[in-house]
């Protein structure tokens, strides 16, 4: 008879410190030269497994972590490590606020939070987010000229206090910004070129899985994870693109 695997799971925010730029990899003919990996169901902004698996290693690389190969697996043709880096998905994202005096307000959508909660609940990580929708609160919820309920649904997850949740067809129509970047040779401006990126305050989460079996060596990742604090992500790190706040959601009881 099958036995379905018990897992044991954490999952980590990753809060944008700076702008992000995880690359497509694909040729572009558009006006944007660079654009950014977006989740192929949903398409928002998504950084694969891989590239948060390599941050990930790169940022416990001769930090005294004695058990690298083990989680990250040996590199070359080496065993596989024994933690699970999935894709790391967005949950929110800053956008132009249309009225009162903040420059930028967060958003999200409802799918991205039952797509939270749907990975939760199959990899048993014991967290989900309740989104209670107001409508009529006093204040500014109104961004790049649309008005949007506001939750505080993630407060005791995300930490985030004031959400906006915008229709997904809006959420999808509003474009990334997109940064014109110089190429200089010796000295002197070669080639203006354009690059979409993830603004920096936008706040995405990367689920970590195993088979319980792993459960301490899950547990000493995260331990010696909390040390390190600020991890980068993607390209372009020698102008401070990617750096990234990282930290445990920890579902809070009341």
């Amino acid at each position: 008879m099958y036995t379905k695997a018990r897992m044991y799971t954490k999952i980590l925010k990753l809060r944008c410190l700076t702008n992000l730029y995880v690359g497509n990899g694909d040729e572009n003919f558009d006006i944007i030269d660079n654009s950014v990996e977006k989740d192929p169901v949903t398409g928002y902004p998504t950084i694969n497994s891989s590239g948060v698996k390599g941050a990930f290693r790169e940022a416990f690389r001769n930090t005294g972590f004695d058990d690298l190969n083990n989680v990250f697996g040996a590199e070359g043709d080496g065993a596989p490590g024994k933690l699970k880096f999935l894709s790391a998905n967005i949950i929110a994202r800053p956008m132009r606020s249309s009225k009162g005096t903040n420059p930028y307000e967060l958003v999200t959508t409802q799918r991205a939070i039952d797509i939270f909660n749907d990975l939760s609940l199959s990899l048993n990580a014991g967290i989900s987010l309740k989104a209670d929708l107001v409508t009529n609160i006093p204040g500014n919820n109104c961004v790049e000229g649309i008005t949007c309920p506001v939750t505080n649904g993630l407060k005791d997850v995300f930490g985030i206090n004031h959400l906006l949740v915008m229709n997904d067809s809006d959420y999808r129509s509003i474009s990334l910004p997109v940064i014109a970047r110089n190429k200089l040779e010796n000295g002197k401006s070669d080639n203006l070129w354009y690059e979409e990126i993830v603004p920096h305050q936008s706040v995405f989460y990367v689920t970590v899985t195993t088979s319980y079996s792993n459960k301490k060596l899950l547990n000493k990742f995260i331990k010696h994870l909390k040390k390190l604090n600020v991890i980068q992500f993607g390209g372009n790190a020698s102008i401070g693109y990617g750096l990234c706040e990282v930290s445990v959601l920890e579902e809070k009881t009341k």
